[in-house]
Order: structure tokens, then sequence, then C-alpha cells
């Protein structure tokens, strides 16, 4: 008779333990499907440190030249077509951390990544547009003074502004193809 009782009990601890492990295993699968639909889903703005709501076009309807231009607001992002092609893609918004740039493409363009000269000077057309005063004389001292750091690719030649106003400030400058070059200026608030 002992042997049937711990025959039985050895059963009855056998199923739990399987119940058990079902359950957790289904526990478990549910978690990673939350966790799937949060990563593909949109963020929730409410959970946002920056408000998505003034996060709007009316900074660029205030520069005439740039009256040709088409917002997207989802990304907060507005592309301008300039003359010869070229176009100005602004950024401006974020959720934790808050950016502005202006990305000049210059779609025929013999610009060569050492040239600093040209490329500073379009460096300084972007940020006077786009950016408020005081950034852009930050800007523009730093390049004239060289208060940077560069870091340079076959490619690409970053410069990253020595500022403990925003996370980070940099020019990014990238040729794109043979004859397409990028020139990005922009910053970052935590």
């Amino acid at each position: 008779m002992n042997k049937r009782i711990l025959i039985t009990i050895i059963g009855i601890i056998g199923i739990a333990y399987f119940v058990i492990e079902r359950y957790n295993l289904i526990n478990k699968q549910e978690n990673i499907e939350l966790i799937e639909k949060k990563n593909t889903t949109e963020f929730d703005k409410n959970d946002c440190v920056f408000d998505f709501n003034t996060q709007t076009d009316n900074f660029i309807k205030e520069i005439p030249e740039f009256s040709n231009y088409v917002w997207d607001n989802k990304q907060k992002k507005a592309i301008v077509t300039l003359n010869n092609e070229n176009k100005l893609i602004i950024i401006r918004g974020g959720c934790d951390h808050f950016s502005f740039s202006g990305n000049l493409i210059l779609m025929n363009s013999e610009l060569d990544l050492n040239d600093e000269s040209e490329i500073f000077k379009n460096t300084l057309w972007i940020a006077k547009k786009l950016f408020i005063e005081s950034n852009f004389e930050f800007i523009e001292e730093s390049l004239n003074k060289r208060k940077f750091e560069i870091d340079k690719s076959e490619n690409q030649k970053s410069y990253y502004f020595q500022t403990d106003r925003y996370c980070d400030m940099s020019l990014i400058v990238k040729k794109i193809n043979n004859n397409q070059m990028s020139i990005e200026i922009g910053y970052s608030v935590c």
C-alpha cells in the first residue's frame, strides 16, 4: 500500500509539474507577443519628454524662400526644393531627444570632402536660415576658430562641436555618389 501511495503522490507531483510548466510556457509566449506587438506599433506620444503637438512646420513658414516645401507631420520633416534640383531636408522634433537639423543635398556637385571653405560656406547658409542667432554665431565661431573634432572615412567627414549647450552638435558631410553631396548641420537636446 505504501508503494501505491508513493506512486500516486509522484504521479500527482508529475502532473502538477507539467501543468505549472505549461502555464509558464503560455505566459512566456504571451509576454513575447506583447513585446513584439509593442516594438511593431507606434510609440505612445504621451510618454515623450517633448510635446509632439508643438512640433509643427510653423518655423519654416516664416522663411519666405522656403515656401516650396512638403511637410511630413509624422516624421516632423520638411523637404524644400531649391534651385538646380538641390534639396534641403529639415528635421525638427523628437520624443526623448529633440533634434533640429538641416541637410543640404547638392545634386550635381563637384564638391570635395576636403574643400572646407565651400563646405563651411554651405553650413553657415543652412545655420543662418534655420537656427536662432545665438546658435548661428556659435557655429560660425566654432568653424572659424576650429573648435571641433574631426572624424573622417572614405566618403564622410564629421565635425563634432565642443559645446555644453546640447547633447551634441555636429556637421556631417557625405559623398552620396559621384556627383551628389550631403551637408548636414544639427543638434540634439536631451
